[in-house]
Formats: C-alpha cells, sequence, structure tokens
C-alpha cells in the first residue's frame, strides 16, 4: 500500500473542538484511573499534561485534587477546555502554545504525554528530540513523564490494517500503514456520528514517528534522564510485545 500523503504540520489543525465527543472521549476517567495506577502518585504532585487537546485529562485531575497545566498548541481546543473548567467552576490553566517552546524550568513533579502527547509528532528527528529536551526542562531533578505511544513492534509486524473503534454516539474508522525506511506510522481517522453519512473527505491524515524502548532510553538519557518503567494498557509494568497496539512508558529525570 503505498504511503499517504501527509502535510508537514498536520498536527497544528488536524483536531477540532466538534471532537470533542469522540470515542476516546468516554474513557477520561478510566484513563485517568489507570495512570494513576502507574505512577502512583501522592496527590500532591504539580502535572503538566502536554498536547492536552480539550482539557479532558486535565479537568478529571483537577477533579481529583491535582494542580495541573494543560498545554495545547491549537487555539480553539485550549477556548474548550477552559469554558469546561469554568463551568464546573474549576481552576485549570491551559497555556496555547507549541510544547518546544515552553520556557517551564523544574517546576512539574509528573509531565503526561497521553494519547501520544505529539511526541513523534514533528518534521524531522531534531524537532521531535526538542519534546524530550522541553519535558525534560520542565521536570524537577526525579519527576516523571508517562508516554501513551503506538508500540512499533505492533506496528511492524501487523501493519497496514484498518479497524474501528466503537462508542455510545459515534464510530471511529482507522487506517494504519508503516513505513519502514522512515520508522513512521501513516494513518487516517474518520468520525462518524451515528445517523450521519460518511464524508470520505472529513477525516484526519496524520504520522506519526515511533520509537522502541531503546531508542527512547539513548534519547531520555541524552536529556538527563532515564527510562524506568513499560507498561502495558492494563496498568501492569510489563516489557511490550507486538501483541498490543500501544504501550505506556515512564521515564524519570536523574539531574
Amino acid at each position: 500500500m503505498a504511503v499517504m500523503d501527509v502535510q508537514n504540520d498536520w498536527y497544528a489543525s488536524a483536531f477540532k473542538p466538534e471532537m470533542a465527543d469522540m470515542t476516546w472521549a468516554e474513557n477520561t476517567g478510566r484513563e485517568v484511573d489507570r495512570l494513576v495506577r502507574m505512577l502512583r502518585p501522592k496527590g500532591s504532585e504539580r502535572i503538566l499534561d502536554l498536547a492536552c487537546g480539550n482539557g479532558r485529562h486535565a479537568l478529571e485531575l483537577t477533579r481529583r485534587g491535582f494542580d495541573v497545566v494543560g498545554v495545547e498548541l491549537a487555539g480553539p481546543l485550549v477556548e474548550v477546555a477552559r469554558e469546561d473548567a469554568a463551568k464546573e467552576g474549576l481552576e485549570v490553566t491551559y497555556v496555547q502554545a507549541d510544547l518546544r517552546e515552553m520556557d517551564f524550568a523544574d517546576e512539574f513533579d509528573i509531565v503526561l504525554n497521553l494519547n501520544d502527547g505529539a511526541i513523534g509528532y514533528f518534521e524531522t528527528e531534531e524537532e521531535n528530540h526538542r519534546t524530550f529536551a522541553a519535558v525534560a526542562r520542565a521536570l524537577k531533578p526525579g519527576g516523571r513523564q508517562l508516554m501513551q505511544l503506538p508500540n512499533v513492534l505492533y506496528a511492524e509486524a501487523h501493519l497496514p490494517q484498518r479497524t474501528w473503534l466503537e462508542g455510545s454516539s459515534s464510530i471511529e474508522l482507522l487506517e494504519h500503514k508503516w513505513n519502514k525506511k522512515n520508522r513512521s506510522l501513516y494513518g487516517s481517522m474518520h468520525l462518524v456520528r451515528f445517523g450521519d453519512t460518511l464524508d470520505p473527505e472529513d477525516k484526519i491524515v496524520f504520522r506519526q514517528r515511533l520509537y522502541s524502548l531503546e531508542e527512547l532510553d539513548t534519547i531520555l538519557r541524552s536529556v538527563d534522564m532515564r527510562l524506568s518503567n513499560a507498561f502495558r494498557g492494563n496498568g501492569k509494568a510489563r516489557q511490550p510485545d507486538d501483541s498490543q497496539y500501544e504501550v505506556f512508558v515512564e521515564g524519570q529525570k536523574t539531574a
């Protein structure tokens, strides 16, 4: 199968406010439960949620008593996030910014890159590595990062693939292809609400550089961090294999 044409800055405008009810949004509470099982925070940690979208995880963490800052590139999504927090009378700080340009320094106990968190989204290896440098800079010494990423072992073994995710009011149609030359996942995503007609042109076309655990450990060490753990989707610590679509990776700042 031919690799899809993807514009370089696809991530800047791909996700729209009206997509807040996508199938994945229904799992927000369970997803936060899972990250709590993985990281076992005490409750006093200051958390940075990167590429936070419409702020659903940041808002849920705030409900649970955490001090959270969300960073998102898309202005319309930041507006939705702020409105949702205001409706509940909760104080969540949302910042519109390119995460590569953040100026946080030694401020956070935990950094989250959930549902990719923009890791591997950028145009070159150098630009993607800037994400890790920004995370390391934002963390306090000993602070931790949790990344939720597509599993490169699964991509190598099973792609190309067409599949779907079904929610209570919509279905998400996915097509994934693997380019072994640049070690990148290419894909398209259609959201179809029940009762609507599929518009073939109404889709997100994306590209993401995927990393093995060995690659991630090398990158993390280059920014004074280390890879400290890997988890399965059930929250249990275990090395990934090619049967699982995604992997959760914990890094820790060492200096």
